[in-house]
């Protein structure tokens, strides 16, 4: 193949106060933009919640667009607290810091929220976020479950919310060309999509411990909505908590989400529609505290019947079953590959095309933080809004409930629904509805 490489202090007693306080009034909507489009010259008023390893990396990038200012850090781990300011006051000197997100939700100045914690808090900041007048851009993946995106769609749509979701790669140069290729039918007609990420681990086994000071890590509020469970530093760190089920997918959803999109906006109807058939096996680890799938192989099927091929990574295996990390778009006349790394073709003449006037040119973004801030200021849709997150994330919810069942699931992409098989077993209710602890059964 042709290739074209490229090598980013509160006490228990006051917080539980404040927490009481804040929820017993309705959050208080942002003013300052608020009924009306902010003048392009305004910058955007940004608090994050969630300061860990992600959430430094979008402050970094954040950092770059000149359009927007950080006011609040909001954590309840005290040492990702700290080293965020740290970060940020290289160019903020007056930024908050909060252990709670009810008050960074009231503030009136604040004008967008990045929600950057771990993923089964996802869902519930967003709806909070938006009832409190706040745009969002939402790490990935959006939810982990099928009504609880559809939920936050609802409420973003209600409140009339800029949403941008956190599969970056929309904003890069060459997974935007590969899609126009494939939707320009240079390739001819579509065939077939194989996608594959890195698989997952087996976690430690993890006994109780002392639960750390609330000053250092409020565990109660990490946990939230998820089942109360012993201590246990390890479960509470990355890795590890990214392969847990109680609070995330593992890596069918969390590294999955970022070429499953990419599939959909190669495939098109990719803010409309999605595939109609998912099937596939999958392993998972039989000790520790890890149980998401380490390694999966899913077919899914479209109406016009193009197969996707969703796997872990393949890299020891030989063709047709070879699936390195990344998108491989197959058509009658030729094949797009495209990762973080590298643009392939065959024929390699693919990659000298010029798109035509006439043709589909997709979505130009070239900063994804920046497209988010220019939307809030403009009232634009962004390259990743919340209908392409609710459609793509349903890709690796469905890829998990066709491997935990074993069984061929048949989804109703206009409704929503999954028509067959019917009932679910009990060990995958929680991918389509996920149950919460009070007071976080808010969705």
């Amino acid at each position: 193949m042709g290739t074209s490489n490229k090598k980013q202090t509160v006490s228990r007693r006051s917080f539980i106060k404040t927490s009481a306080l804040l929820a017993s009034f309705p959050l208080i909507p942002s003013f300052s933009l608020f009924g009306k489009d902010p003048k392009p010259s305004e910058k955007v008023g940004v608090a994050f919640i969630g300061t860990g390893e992600r959430g430094r990396y979008l402050m970094n990038a954040l950092m770059t667009v000149k359009e927007a200012r950080i006011l609040a850090l909001c954590d309840v781990r005290k040492e990702d607290l700290n080293e965020a300011n740290d970060v940020v006051r290289k160019k903020f000197k007056d930024v908050s810091l909060y252990r709670d997100f009810h008050e960074v939700l009231a503030r009136s100045d604040i004008d967008a929220v990045v929600i950057a914690t771990n993923d089964h808090w996802h869902g519930i900041l967003a709806v909070l976020a938006a009832e409190a007048g706040k745009d969002m851009y939402v790490e990935k993946p959006l939810c982990i479950s099928i009504q609880d995106d559809l939920k936050v769609r609802e409420t973003i749509k209600k409140h009339n919310r800029i949403f941008q979701f956190g599969t970056q790669q929309r904003s890069n140069d060459d997974f935007r060309f590969a899609c126009e290729l494939v939707r320009n039918g240079y390739i001819g007609e579509l065939k077939k999509i194989r996608v594959a990420v890195p698989g997952g681990i087996v976690g430690p086994t993890c006994g109780e411990e002392p639960i750390p000071s609330f000053e250092d890590f409020n565990y109660e509020m990490w946990l939230g909505p998820a089942p109360t469970v012993p201590f246990c530093k390890a479960r509470t760190v990355r890795p590890n908590w990214f392969h847990i089920a109680d609070y995330a997918m593992g890596f069918i959803g969390g590294w999955g989400i970022h070429h499953v999109d990419i599939a959909q906006w190669g495939h098109g109807n990719d803010e409309t529609s999605g595939p109609i058939e998912y099937e596939g096996k999958g392993e998972f680890p039989k000790e520790g505290i890890c149980d998401c799938a380490m390694a999966w192989d899913v077919q899914m099927k479209y109406t016009d019947g193009v197969i996707v091929h969703f796997t872990n990574e393949q890299t020891e295996k030989k063709e047709p079953n070879l699936n390195p990390t990344g998108i491989t778009f197959e058509g009658t006349e030729g094949t797009v590959y495209v990762n973080r790394e590298t643009l392939q073709a065959k024929p390699e003449k693919l990659l000298d095309i010029k798109l035509k006037p006439t043709d589909v040119h997709l979505y130009q973004s070239k900063h994804h933080l920046k497209n988010f801030i220019e939307c809030v200021q403009t009232r634009r849709q962004t390259i990743a809004n919340i209908d392409v997150a609710v459609r793509s994330n349903a890709l690796c919810l469905l890829s998990d409930i066709a491997i935990r069942t074993q069984k061929i699931i048949r989804w109703d992409p206009e409704k929503e629904i999954i028509t067959d098989p019917l009932p679910l077993p009990d060990n995958v209710q929680q991918l389509i509805h996920r149950t919460k602890k009070q007071p976080w059964n808010i969705i």
